[in-house]
C-alpha cells in the first residue's frame, strides 16, 4: 500500500473553495469534465454518488464513488475502475487560514501490478494538482 499527499493554500476563503471542491458531481473548470453516472443518496449529501472524471491536459478518465462527505471539511472517494490499482482511497481536507484555504489531498492505494507504485504515485499527485490548480482560479 502507497500514500500520496499534497498540500496547497488557495487565495480564496473557505467557503469560496468549498463551493466549487464540494460539488462532486461538478467540474471545478474547463480541464477536467465530469459526468454523473449515479446519483447519490440525497438525504446524506449525495453519499455513493458515482461519476466519472476526465482530466483533459493528462488525458487520464477513472471512475469514482464518494465516500463521505463533511461539509466545509473534507469529502473522501474511491475509484472504481481507469487507474492500474486493486484499491484507491482519496480524501480532501480544506481548513480556514486567515482569508485563505489550506487543502490536504491525499491517496491510499495498492498498485495491481506489483513494482509500479511510485508510477502511479506521480499519476496521481499530477491529478491531485490539475484539480487543484482549477481551485486557485477561484477569486
Amino acid at each position: 500500500m502507497r500514500t500520496v499527499s499534497v498540500e496547497r493554500i488557495i487565495n480564496a476563503p473557505l467557503e469560496k473553495v468549498w463551493e466549487v471542491a464540494g460539488k462532486f458531481g461538478e467540474s471545478p473548470g474547463s480541464s477536467i469534465e465530469i459526468t454523473v453516472e449515479k446519483d447519490g443518496d440525497p438525504n446524506s449529501n449525495g453519499l455513493g454518488m458515482e461519476r466519472t472524471i476526465h482530466f483533459l491536459k493528462l488525458k487520464v478518465k477513472v471512475y469514482e464513488r464518494l465516500e463521505s462527505f463533511d461539509p466545509p471539511n473534507s469529502f473522501s472517494y474511491s475509484v472504481l475502475s481507469g487507474a492500474p490499482v486493486k484499491s484507491y482511497l482519496g480524501k480532501a481536507e480544506f481548513s480556514a487560514i486567515g482569508d485563505a484555504t489550506k487543502v490536504k489531498w491525499s491517496g491510499t492505494f495498492t498498485p495491481k501490478i506489483p513494482g509500479l507504485g511510485w508510477l502511479i504515485g506521480i499519476m496521481s499527485i499530477k491529478n491531485i494538482n490539475n484539480f487543484l490548480d482549477e481551485l486557485e482560479n477561484i477569486k
